[in-house]
């Protein structure tokens, strides 16, 4: 009898487990521009206790076992989340500020700008050093030499969906040569992390002290490029590209202690 009662038992269990194993499904998931690494862990929150995720990174894609609805929630995350990158314009302009020289015409040099600058900043001569206009992507890089002294340098983080990127670091140096050589040397001036809003303007203000004669201000205004743009080849995802660069001033500038 207890024999009987025994084997009864083991049935009972091995048919309440069969309905978990067969509602078990296999789906495969392939990305296209995010690594399947980053998006391992971005689901695992949506899995079951009983899932298996298996990754194969050459053809960065994942096999997922699980039930068929969380098989479907997540291909709803990975779709949103396996967007292609998004690009940007990066329009800035270096400007030299100085307090021991004559006041100066800054209208033709920095446009509708100027007004600005004299109501955020106590100098009176502010001369153009270089203007650029920058292309880029999410998680591409910018590296771009401002006439023969300057180098600025950021990475353009991951921006989501709204208007704020993190250009991070952010990094202005001063290009120093040596004398009879070609080998030339950075000086950082300015380095940090910078939040930027999409078309607005931003302008960074950079001296030794804050009573000194002169600095340099970086003038930088963001646009989002048309969705698909990165994806098209117009913008590099792991690199940036400079599509313009203006002249710069006539102006003859007299010696001075630079920043």
């Amino acid at each position: 009898m207890k024999k009987t009662l025994f084997l009864l038992a083991a049935l009972i269990l091995s048919a309440s487990a069969l309905p978990a194993a067969d509602e078990a499904a296999v789906r495969v998931y392939v990305l296209k521009h995010k690594r399947v690494e980053e998006a391992a862990l971005l689901i695992r929150p949506h899995l079951s206790d009983s899932a298996s995720i298996t990754l194969t990174q050459k053809l960065n894609a994942m096999t997922v076992t699980d039930r068929p609805e969380k098989l479907d929630q997540i291909g709803k995350v990975l779709a949103a989340f396996d967007a292609p990158p998004r690009g940007f314009t990066f329009a800035v302009k270096l400007v030299r500020a100085r307090a021991d020289v004559p006041e100066g015409s800054i209208a033709r040099e920095i446009g509708g700008l100027g007004a600005k600058l004299k109501s955020m900043f106590q100098f009176n001569d502010y001369a153009l050093i270089d203007s650029v206009v920058l292309r880029a992507a999410e998680g591409g890089r910018v590296d771009t030499q401002f006439g023969e002294e300057y180098l600025l340098s950021f990475t353009v983080r991951p921006a989501g969906a709204g208007n704020e990127l993190l250009l991070a670091p952010f990094s202005l140096s001063k290009i120093y040569k040596k004398p009879g050589g070609t080998a030339a040397l950075l000086r950082p001036l300015y380095r940090s992390s910078m939040p930027v809003t999409l078309s607005q303007t931003l302008v960074i203000g950079a001296s030794r002290e804050e009573k000194s004669k002169t600095a340099l201000i970086l003038i930088l205004h963001a646009q989002e490029l048309p969705s698909g743009a990165a994806e098209q080849g117009a913008v590099a995802p792991k690199a940036a590209a400079k599509t313009e660069k203006t002249e710069k001033t006539a102006k003859p500038e007299k010696p001075e202690k630079k920043p």
